[in-house]
């Protein structure tokens, strides 16, 4: 089971705009920062990178969702969809109906055209946020070599929405990762 909290104890903030111009509405659990974390270790399909910018410390990072993980992501982005619908005059500065506020949602499970899933989150890879990486047995380490021969239980940190332009967005960040480094099997006998 995961940490993922009550859906009755979150509640949006204000909207604010960073130095830079990005928008966000922070997302809090009881007036505290929402952190959570699966309980399983989640595969990594493919080495995380920015694909604008190669040379980024900051990366997207995709994970295969277990069933639980959908669910709770399902249900936590319809809380946000209602949520931001009651709020939006003041959020957003104009009302929206629901279907509004879900064509411009962007979910964090993209399913591609081939029916496969991922769960996508943002991961610092250098400088004072970057994501804390632990062994199983709870010890500090680098950051893998290789992500997609790893297994990962991810700390994740839901920061807010992301407003750009009209498409609307959950930040989850990766703050903390345990790493369960595979071995890999020779495929000849």
């Amino acid at each position: 089971m995961s940490t993922f909290p009550n859906i009755a104890s979150l509640k949006l903030g204000l909207l604010t705009v960073s130095s830079k111009g990005s928008k966000q509405i922070q997302i809090s659990k009881d007036d505290g920062p929402l952190v959570w974390q699966p309980c399983e270790y989640l595969e990594v399909p493919f080495e995380p990178s920015n694909f604008s910018d190669k040379e980024s410390s900051r990366v997207n990072i995709c994970f295969v969702p277990t069933e639980e993980i959908k669910s709770c992501l399902e249900l936590f982005e319809s809380w946000c969809i209602k949520t931001l619908t009651k709020e939006a005059k003041e959020l957003l500065g104009q009302e929206l109906t629901e279907s509004q506020i879900k064509e411009r949602f962007q979910s964090s499970l993209k399913t591609s055209e081939k029916g496969w899933t991922s769960f996508r989150c943002k991961m610092n890879i250098e400088g004072r946020n970057a994501v804390q990486c632990w062994t199983t047995d709870k010890a500090q380490r680098s950051l893998p070599e290789s992500w997609r021969v790893c297994k990962i239980i991810p700390k994740l940190h839901s920061k807010g929405l992301c407003v750009m332009g009209r498409d609307l967005g959950v930040v989850i960040d990766v703050t903390h990762a345990m790493v369960q480094e595979l071995e890999m099997q020779c495929p000849f006998d």
